[in-house]
């Protein structure tokens, strides 16, 4: 499958280390950059070294689990809030980074309810679980109070077995399933399956915890991920794509980023 995913949170939650992270343990970068050491691959632009803020939306590529992921790095700062909704517009799925030592800020509000309008399955990282002050649990009730009800902390990848508090939390959103559950009668790919469904109706939502700058939980995050998540992506037929973004290189040539929906473009062909 080819998945197109992008990384959103307030400003110093931790989005572009976050991204680093997932690129090196896809196998896409040797080491994961910082932004206090401006090595970043995800903020490449000098502007955004110097500052040490993403201010365009970058994607990066990688491979995981036989997937193609497109991983879309978008501005925190709410003053680069339009660089974000073009990015957006083309994700098949959304991970919303929030600080484990806080609430939800404003802004992430505002971001959750942009991936509502646009109707982004959505997934939550609780970051920074390695300073002081830290609470998964207490931040998973913020999250429940001002952003989404239907949402469950997954600790590890091995829940993914369907047994215990995964098994029951999804099977309460879906009648059939709960009637197998009950029974005793589930199995292991009839619960992930009704899951995945969930997950992308948004009427469920997954959140895992860990500290992207210590690369604590991030493998774990990465594993549930790919098994909660799917697309219907078809290279057949007629190729369509959304533009969302247009940039210009050193000598001033056009650049059009386009997120292929349909079919396939080849090098020098033409399309309308």
């Amino acid at each position: 499958m080819k998945k197109t995913i992008g990384i959103l949170a307030h400003v110093d939650s931790g989005k572009t280390t976050f991204s680093e992270q997932l690129l090196y343990h896809a196998g896409a970068i040797r080491a994961p950059g910082r932004v206090d050491r401006r090595d970043t691959v995800m903020d490449a632009n000098p502007i955004e070294q110097e500052r040490g803020i993403t201010i365009f939306s970058d994607q990066g590529f990688f491979e995981y689990g036989g997937n193609t992921y497109y991983l879309m790095d978008t501005p925190g700062h709410v003053d680069f809030s339009g660089e974000t909704e073009r990015a957006v517009m083309v994700l098949d799925y959304a991970v919303m980074l929030l600080d484990g030592t806080g609430g939800v800020p404003a802004h992430a509000i505002t971001l959750f309810r942009l991936l509502e309008r646009y109707r982004i399955p959505t997934f939550f990282f609780i970051n920074k679980m390695d300073l002081e002050g830290a609470d998964a649990e207490r931040t998973l009730q913020f999250i429940r109070s001002r952003l989404a009800e239907d949402v469950v902390l997954v600790q590890s990848p091995g829940e993914l077995d369907m047994e215990g508090g995964l098994a029951e939390f999804a099977a309460e959103r879906d009648d059939e399933l709960l009637e197998a559950y009950l029974e005793g009668e589930m199995t292991r790919e009839q619960g992930l399956s009704s899951l995945r469904t969930s997950i992308r109706s948004r009427s469920a939502f997954v959140a895992m915890a860990g500290s992207a700058l210590r690369d604590e939980g991030i493998g774990e995050f990465l594993q549930v991920f790919d098994c909660l998540t799917e697309t219907g992506y078809q290279a057949e037929g007629k190729f369509a794509g959304l533009v969302y973004k247009v940039r210009h290189d050193s000598r001033g040539q056009r650049i059009t980023f386009i997120k292929a929906e349909r079919g396939t473009l080849r090098v020098k062909e033409e399309f309308a």
